[in-house]
């Protein structure tokens, strides 16, 4: 009898904590006055990526976003840190 082959473990979003993350992101593009239908493009994107891909997917589509214009380097910085804060092995 074969032993079930354990998954490799992978960081992402915390959903236990998803509101508190939804909350603090918010936060941040309000602070940096980001257009709102910009914000919540990225917000769901990041969302998205960070709780189905991975945290490390969601902070690479973070710095692609702050390559292109859509914000500051300042904006990106505290996403990343705030996606690393809510992240857990899954």
């Amino acid at each position: 009898m074969h032993s079930p082959r354990e998954s490799e473990k992978t960081t992402m979003l915390n959903l236990g904590r998803l509101s508190a993350f939804k909350y603090d992101i918010r936060e941040i593009m309000s602070h940096y006055e980001i257009d709102e239908s910009t914000a919540s493009t990225i917000m769901a994107s990041v969302i998205a990526k960070s709780s189905r891909v991975s945290i490390r997917a969601a902070i690479d589509f973070v710095r692609e976003q702050e390559k292109t214009g859509s914000y500051p380097k300042e904006t990106s910085e505290e996403i990343c840190n705030l996606l690393d804060r809510f992240s857990r092995l899954r």
